[in-house]
């Protein structure tokens, strides 16, 4: 049986501000301030809608894996 990959967000800590707006746009409350830092807080929640990245003003969180499929 394979397994199958656990693609999450990455935060980079060093990066983020803590300005709070990936927490207010994550659809299923993944994220959460850590010592001023956002982290991912509820892995098992997150379902890569991608918001978190697209709002972060100084790029902090990535989505790696994010494949997006366009019709020819």
């Amino acid at each position: 049986m394979e397994t199958q990959p656990i693609w999450l967000p990455i935060i980079d800590e060093a990066v983020c501000t803590g300005c709070g707006d990936c927490i207010t746009v994550c659809p299923t409350d993944a994220l959460a301030l850590l010592d001023g830092v956002a982290v991912l807080a509820q892995p098992d929640a997150c379902n890569y809608s991608s918001y978190c990245e697209t709002v972060c003003p100084v790029e902090a969180i990535a989505l790696p894996y994010l494949i997006v499929l366009e019709s020819s």
